[in-house]
């Protein structure tokens, strides 16, 4: 992989994006909030997970997904500044430490959307805790044992966890030392080199690191969730390593270029729309372009961001705040994983529209979640 190329150019070619109103887009906000409100006076002391046909599945502990639900209310609270908002993400935020020793790399999500710099000690134990369990040689981040991985899971790594990793490492790295920033550019190098193939938006989920080296552990897949986890991955990466490591931060940029022109889920998609959401907020995250752009014209990358969401919100986001369509495989009958996956509403998927619209009205800015 190249690194000593210049840094990227935004994707060049106009297109006609139909954006939500200023208006439209906080109506949105609005009703997204309602619904959270909602389902915080349901969940009590649980975490909710996902919704079939409007009836939610709570669980004690969250299984890998509390980091949304506390990072639904962390940016709920950032949003509206209300005192009692507040409250209830520092309780669901103090709750996460119980997670801290889970064997799973998706402790990155869930420590990094659900405490982040408003919890910072807590933060960086879980970036501490995560580090301990590096591959060696200065490797990557494992997946871990939990899950049923069982010992595979040491010497496997997967792109979905790939974003908030690497930015979870990358701003612990000032107390934590150049152990973290050397761990996330190992993650970035190792998910770049083998997640990505050279046929589209075809995304291999999982490797295994055998003697240093990533190999496939899947095969590459188009389903819409690994390539939307793969496109926040490089976003993320293009701007947490842009001062330590430019050459990787430049290729990431580039690689999110071609994996999202054509954009691989444009919000009309039947697929999945938690993995269309995921797409709107990595677009966001993509830098800005070296050279500057017509004044009138927003860069190509935010453009596309406003469309997906502005037909999420259109086609899919109901008046009542409820957000169906995740693809996702439920607890079947006997308590197994169902034998099809159900088309669901996801505690990660109204995070992550959230996520979008604050940022297409500058209610926060990108980097801040």
């Amino acid at each position: 992989m190249r690194t000593d190329a210049p840094p990227p150019t935004d994707p060049a070619p106009d297109r006609p994006y139909d954006a939500l109103s200023r208006a439209e887009a906080t109506e949105a906000v609005e009703r997204l909030l309602r619904a959270t409100a909602r389902l915080r006076g349901l969940a009590a002391d649980r975490y909710p997970l996902y919704a079939v046909d409007g009836n939610w599945t709570f669980s004690r502990r969250g299984s890998w997904t509390p980091g949304f639900w506390a990072g639904l209310l962390r940016l709920t609270a950032r949003i509206t500044g209300d005192r009692t908002d507040r409250r209830h993400a520092a309780e669901a935020g103090a709750r996460l430490a119980e997670r801290l020793d889970d064997d799973t790399v998706t402790r990155s999500m869930t420590f990094w959307y659900g405490a982040g710099p408003d919890r910072p000690d807590l933060a960086r134990e879980a970036a501490r805790r995560l580090l301990a369990t590096a591959l060696p040689g200065g490797g990557p981040i494992p997946v871990g044992t939990a899950w049923a991985r069982t010992a595979s899971g040491r010497r496997e790594v997967e792109v979905d966890c790939w974003g908030p990793l690497v930015r979870l490492l990358a701003w612990s790295a000032p107390k934590l030392g150049s152990a973290a920033q050397r761990a996330a550019v190992a993650q970035t190098r190792s998910c770049l080199d083998a997640c990505l193939t050279a046929t589209g938006p075809r995304i291999v989920e999982r490797l295994t690191i055998v003697d240093g080296t990533p190999a496939p552990a899947s095969r590459p897949t188009s389903a819409a969730r690994p390539a939307a986890w793969a496109l926040l991955g490089l976003a993320e990466s293009a701007d947490a390593l842009a001062g330590s490591a430019p050459g990787l931060a430049a290729d990431c940029a580039r690689a999110a270029v071609r994996l999202s022109r054509p954009p691989p889920h444009d919000g009309s998609s039947a697929d999945d729309t938690s993995a269309d959401a995921i797409t709107a907020v990595a677009l966001h995250k993509l830098p800005r372009p070296t050279r500057p752009t017509r004044p009138t014209r927003l860069p190509a990358h935010t453009a596309t961001a406003r469309a997906v969401t502005a037909r999420l919100v259109r086609e899919r986001l109901c008046p009542d705040g409820a957000f169906p369509g995740t693809h996702y495989r439920v607890s079947g009958p006997t308590g197994g994983p169902a034998p099809e996956a159900a088309r669901v509403e996801s505690v990660w998927a109204l995070f992550f529209l959230l996520l979008a619209l604050a940022i297409d009205v500058e209610l926060i800015t990108p980097d801040e979640f």
